[in-house]
């Protein structure tokens, strides 16, 4: 018998994509933006009834969820008129350590180091379609997998929704006395996240928060990857930092809600038993 139980991630999307249909419903009425919040959550929502629970359908159907909502996120908070937190943000780094790290690291590191940071900081993508594709193949522990993964995305896409900032490298341009200098590698990292990544998508990191959820799920079942891809990570958590594309708060964030979806997650599956 097919099995058809909403797991946590998809409550999320679905009620991700309900609150901003009402949201813009109201905002803007029935435009062309809403038509297609409306339509996408309808679809999931089909997808989700029809779907067996853990089947490789649910688990492409909230990684194109998930690749709509960060895709759109800029065009609904200006949509919704969210405030923008950039500024506050920077306070807060200088709140907590005097200068912003990012601003710290201005015109220290060279070529050759920036060019190390931005293959770590591309390595995410490796990482992240690596581990999704081999659940889609295998189809084991997809439940739990699909669970933890998209998860962490629907709140992690939920704070570019509420708490919008863009990062220091665009919105503080006066602040960098030197553009970022690099070799191949920086400059291909640069054409990557101006041409895909959303402009209010500092807070948290998602980043971070994806990968510190990999790293945590392959120390448990693919200790192998855990290795492999440790030193791509760690050059990744820098190179938020040192790429100019994050606040050190962002990173903070990030790691605080891994620690409480960790928990979540724990207290889930012993209740389960």
């Amino acid at each position: 018998m097919t099995v058809r139980r909403v797991q946590i991630h998809e409550w999320l999307y679905l009620g991700i994509g309900a609150a901003l249909s009402v949201a813009l419903a109201c905002v803007n009425g029935w435009q062309p933006l809403l038509i297609e919040t409306v339509g996408l959550t309808s679809a999931y929502a089909w997808l989700v009834c029809r779907a067996e629970t853990g089947g490789r359908m649910r688990l492409l159907g909230a990684y194109v969820v998930t690749w709509a909502l960060y895709a759109s996120s800029s065009v609904l908070v200006e949509a919704l008129a969210v405030p923008l937190r950039h500024h506050e943000l920077l306070a807060a780094d200088v709140a907590l350590f005097g200068e912003s790290p990012v601003l710290a690291l201005r015109g220290v590191l060279s070529p050759g180091i920036n060019d190390v940071l931005s293959l770590g900081y591309m390595s995410y993508h490796v990482y992240l379609h690596w581990a999704l594709l081999q659940v889609v193949i295998t189809n084991k522990q997809s439940v739990m997998f699909g669970s933890h993964l998209f998860s962490a995305f629907a709140v992690g896409i939920c704070g570019y929704l509420l708490y919008p900032a863009a990062p220091p490298l665009t919105a503080f341009p006066e602040l960098f006395f030197m553009p970022l200098v690099g070799g191949l590698l920086t400059h291909w990292n640069e054409s990557l996240n101006i041409a895909m990544a959303s402009r209010y998508d500092a807070f948290p990191s998602l980043h971070v928060l994806i990968t510190l959820t990999l790293l945590a799920w392959d120390w448990r079942f693919f200790r192998l990857r855990f290795w492999i891809m440790l030193t791509p990570s760690l050059l990744m958590l820098a190179a938020t930092l040192a790429l100019r594309l994050h606040y050190a708060v962002d990173l903070l964030a990030a790691g605080l809600l891994f620690l409480a979806l960790q928990v979540i997650y724990a207290r889930n599956q012993s209740c389960s038993r």
